[in-house]
């Protein structure tokens, strides 16, 4: 925390930044730390969506959660889509005001695999957790291009484009950040200072923790998510992509998770229930151009494709209807013994990993 704070000259009023809760980030111990430094009571916090969305009771829960006994100066929850957005850069990309107003900045973010981005941390709690709903569509449209992989950041155009988001902001504004790697509520490292340096100095760890290579890939994959990550389809889908290079083509994946809100976010369906194929997918994205999701629905077609990939997939889960899977494209299960069974897949025979805290964990075959 400290290494953070030596980035900001008189740290005396801040703005912190904080994920929402469909991360599982510990941002109430970090700005209890942050409040031995800077009297909370000039600290307002920025609750870093990207362009998720909750219903008040949720918002109100979290707020309770995060501020805990800490006599915060006010809270705001980033809207995408808000029309009160500040320019970053002459012709960069455009935030939610505090980002860019009168106080310097600290964001709070925790470091785990993501699917495309190649790791999260702080750089996207303060890019495309602040962004406009255009700017992270843009961002997003990335994921479509070579590079766009799990625990890789040199050659990711997703991550280059976060960077250079990150530099517009630094340009105008005193930024610093703190990373935290996490498994549950243990926090395992943490680091402060510059948002990418801070991601720098945790990644090593975050590989050892959450990244593991197998000699092969498997028949089939049984993914357990839980948590925030498990909340959803949409969320959980990080799962199957984190892990979908663990199982061989024409192999089978298993999704538990509770799903309770259901598909979630669910603007990439319209795009699933358009295109059968991942032909027809690619060919409709090449026509009308890139939505916010679609990266999502190419991934299930390229994925479950009889002239792709060709696995099967399967999703135990109490939160999706049987419609709620047709419309994915996938099948609904009632056990993970059942959609083994279904899949003809004998654990005594065929090679079956089970992965816990999938959306976390990225299992991936040696090169």
């Amino acid at each position: 925390m400290g290494n953070a704070l030596e980035c900001i000259e008189n740290p005396q009023a801040l703005t912190a930044v904080v994920n929402d809760p469909q991360r599982h980030t510990d941002s109430t111990r970090v700005l209890k730390v942050l409040s031995h430094s800077v009297d909370s009571k000039h600290i307002r916090v920025l609750i870093a969506t990207g362009t998720h969305c909750f219903t008040e009771e949720k918002m109100s829960d979290f707020e309770l959660q995060l501020i805990h006994d800490l006599p915060i100066e006010e809270i705001q929850w980033h809207h995408s889509q808000d029309n009160e957005m500040a320019p970053v850069g002459h012709n960069g990309w455009k935030a939610h005001p505090w980002l860019v107003g009168d106080r310097p900045v600290l964001g709070i973010g925790s470091v785990e695999p993501h699917y495309f981005a190649g790791f999260t941390g702080v750089h996207k709690t303060l890019t495309i957790g602040c962004a406009s709903y255009t700017d992270v569509e843009s961002n997003h449209a990335l994921a479509l291009l070579p590079g766009s992989r799990p625990r890789c950041l040199a050659g990711n155009p997703v991550f280059e484009g976060i960077s250079q988001m990150l530099s517009d902001l630094a340009a105008m504004q005193c930024i610093s950040g703190v990373n935290l790697v996490q498994v549950g509520n243990t926090i395992i490292a943490a680091a402060g200072g510059t948002p990418l340096s801070v991601l720098n100095a945790v990644v090593p760890t975050a590989q050892s923790v959450f990244v593991q290579e197998v000699a092969v890939p498997a028949d089939a994959i049984i993914l357990e998510t839980f948590g925030p990550l498990g909340q959803s389809f949409y969320q959980a889908d990080k799962a199957i992509m984190n892990n979908q290079w663990a199982v061989r083509n024409r192999g089978v994946i298993v999704l538990s998770a509770p799903c309770e809100n259901g598909i979630g976010q669910d603007h990439f369906v319209r795009l699933l229930e358009q295109a059968p194929t991942a032909a027809a997918a690619r060919d409709i994205v090449s026509r009308r151009g890139y939505r916010l999701g679609d990266h999502k629905a190419l991934g299930i077609r390229e994925l479950t494709d009889p002239d792709c990939r060709a696995v099967k997939v399967f999703a135990v889960s109490q939160g999706l209807t049987e419609a709620d899977t047709v419309a994915l494209g996938i099948t609904r299960a009632i056990s993970v013994d059942q959609a083994l069974a279904v899949a003809k897949i004998d654990p005594a025979h065929h090679l079956v990993y089970r992965i816990l805290d999938a959306a976390n964990l990225c299992v991936l075959p040696k090169d």
